[in-house]
């Protein structure tokens, strides 16, 4: 074997040597060739796995920013819509165009007037190239509040039975029952004053004496009278002296029936023959009720006496010295009244109206009203869930707050200039010469006048369709059903008279879209609503409003409020701002649309 074969042979030993016995050198070598490969693969691995990470990152930190740029524009696109609606509705100037800057961002609004007199706000906020775009819709209308479910007037808050959700307020008193719950805010304003309103005392010594319980023809004394503002009946005085000894006299505050006493009795008292003496004296008549006499109307005191030729008595008087009444006797059972004798005497007499105010109170300390919060002088068996502001408390669950003082007295919602402005609005649209009664057919008015009544019945929807004035009263019963015209537009239906939905009458809104009934009746009540699911908003701001028989309503607002029968009011946030669709010939614009176009 020569010696290149014997080289082959060891080249070839040495690769079938085994590992344990292959020098340790080798061995170290190999070992790291296979730990320098297996880290390049990790980092290899490790770099791909960082790279797919940090895209993922940078994707949702470019995500992020285009999403806060959107807001900032859309941010800036609602600054510039809602500058540019309030400019149109405080009528503040404003042109066809005008651009607004919010931080680093700009936005430009853009107006247009639309065919049917509504006006269209367009704004578009820019920042860094991306764009957002609202738009908003105004009709012309007539603007209204309603921040409480109940708003009531001097006359109060009677709640019988019931339960109210929501905030309440009236200047009056709030008197509820142990089973009538307010789940928001009651305030009372009320506050008990009085002042002698009507007099008529001169001289000191009366220049006529009117003798009354005498005889037939003269057994009862009347004195009528007016008073100079509508506030309740506090006090009555009558200045009086006897001959003998009569018996007990009765004396009635009533209303006027053709310029004689009726048979409507407001109050009651009695003229104790103990107290009265033989000579001149002012005599106070405690009064059964205390009712609210309206500014301009005429009201009578009539005293009652019985018959005796020998057992009288006599009021003094003088000669025209009162201007706003004259005196009768008579006959009160037999409405038999004549001029005194001699004429034109006036009886002496005082009348004090002021308001006679509970605060608010519940029945008895068994029977408590309760209510959310409650903010009044005084609070009489309440239970309070939150805070109880008063000055004076009376068997409450918890002590008063005394750390504020007494509520403000707020205005009502409607003004009387605002119900002419919407009846000029029903009388725009032409005049009915007669009453107008919807059947089962059904029909679409408004606007419109009447000259007359309105009845809704067998079935029939009526739709309105804009502002309606009824002169005389609006009855909505069997089955029938009252509606706006379209969605968002809210209309008022105006009676003189009285207004009356029973007998399955149902007021049906729509989104943003509501019926107002509103009666200028002096009548308690002047509008009544019993039983049935109604959205409407009431008002009758010199009457009174009957809500009874499980009868619902967004809002109501009326000098006396009385729910009864499981009533329940329940506060729709919509009627906050109600705006009264009117056309041109509005005072105000309501947003009729507010959306996102781009």
């Amino acid at each position: 074997m020569n010696q290149e074969a014997r080289i082959m042979g060891d080249r070839v030993g040495e690769t079938l040597l085994s590992p344990a016995s292959a020098p340790a050198s080798r061995v170290r070598r190999q070992n790291g060739y296979v730990l320098v490969t297996a880290l390049a693969f990790f980092l290899a691995g490790s770099a791909a796995v960082i790279a797919g990470m940090s895209s993922a990152v940078v994707r949702e930190m470019r995500t992020v920013r285009n999403e806060s740029v959107s807001k900032q524009s859309y941010f800036a696109s609602e600054s510039a819509l809602e500058d540019a609606l309030y400019r149109i509705k405080r009528g503040k100037s404003i042109g066809s165009s005008e651009t607004l800057s919010v931080g680093s961002s700009a936005a430009s609004s853009t107006v247009t007037v639309e065919a049917d007199g509504s006006q269209k706000v367009v704004s578009s906020g820019d920042w860094l190239g991306t764009i957002r775009s609202v738009e908003a819709s105004l009709n012309t209308t007539q603007g209204i509040s309603f921040p409480y479910v109940l708003h009531g007037g001097i006359g109060g808050l009677d709640l019988n039975n019931g339960t109210v959700t929501g905030d309440i307020y009236t200047t009056g008193s709030i008197r509820g029952c142990g089973f009538c719950t307010i789940t928001g805010a009651a305030v009372a304003a009320g506050k008990s004053s009085t002042n002698v309103d009507q007099e008529n005392a001169s001289p000191s010594t009366p220049t006529n004496n009117i003798t009354f319980g005498n005889a037939n023809g003269t057994q009862d004394l009347a004195q009528s009278f007016t008073v100079s503002d509508s506030l309740s009946l506090t006090g009555l005085q009558v200045y009086v002296r006897k001959n003998g000894n009569p018996a007990n006299a009765t004396v009635r505050v009533v209303q006027d029936n053709g310029g004689n006493p009726s048979g409507a009795i407001l109050a009651s008292g009695t003229l104790s023959s103990s107290l009265v003496s033989t000579s001149y004296d002012w005599e106070p008549i405690t009064l059964t009720a205390n009712p609210v006499l309206t500014e301009g109307n005429t009201y009578w005191i009539v005293i009652d006496a019985n018959t005796s030729s020998t057992n009288y008595y006599l009021a003094g008087g003088n000669t025209s010295t009162y201007a706003d009444g004259v005196t009768k006797t008579g006959r009160y059972n037999n409405s038999s009244w004549n001029a005194t004798s001699p004429a034109n005497l006036d009886m002496y007499f005082r009348i004090s109206i002021g308001s006679n105010e509970d605060g608010i109170t519940g029945e008895d300390e068994w029977n408590r009203l309760t209510v959310g919060s409650a903010y009044a002088y005084k609070a009489s068996y309440v239970n309070s869930n939150g805070a109880l502001y008063c000055q004076i408390g009376v068997t409450n669950n918890k002590s008063c707050d005394t750390s504020r003082g007494d509520p403000t007295v707020e205005t009502d919602p409607i003004s009387a200039a605002t119900i002419a402005a919407w009846k000029s609005v029903a009388e725009s649209g032409g005049i009915e010469g007669d009453s107008v009664s919807v059947g089962w057919a059904g029909a679409t008015l408004g606007p419109k006048k009447i000259e007359g009544n309105l009845s809704v019945g067998g079935g029939g929807t009526l739709v309105v369709s804009g502002f309606l004035w009824v002169t005389g009263s609006v009855t909505i019963n069997g089955g029938a059903i009252v509606s706006p015209a379209g969605t968002g537009e809210s209309y008022a239906i105006i009676a003189d008279g009285t207004i009356n939905l029973a007998g399955g009458g149902e007021i049906t809104g729509t989104e943003d879209g509501h019926i107002l009934l509103l009666s200028t009746s002096a009548l308690d009540p002047a509008i009544t609503i019993n039983g049935g699911a109604n959205d409407t908003v009431l008002a009758a701001p010199y009457g009174g409003i009957l809500i009874t028989g499980g009868a619902t309503a967004k809002a109501a607002t009326a000098r006396h409020i009385t729910t009864d029968g499981g009533a329940n009011l329940i506060y729709d946030p919509s009627v906050a701002e109600l705006n009264l669709t009117s056309g041109s010939t509005g005072e105000d614009f309501g947003i009729k649309t507010w959306k996102e176009v781009q």
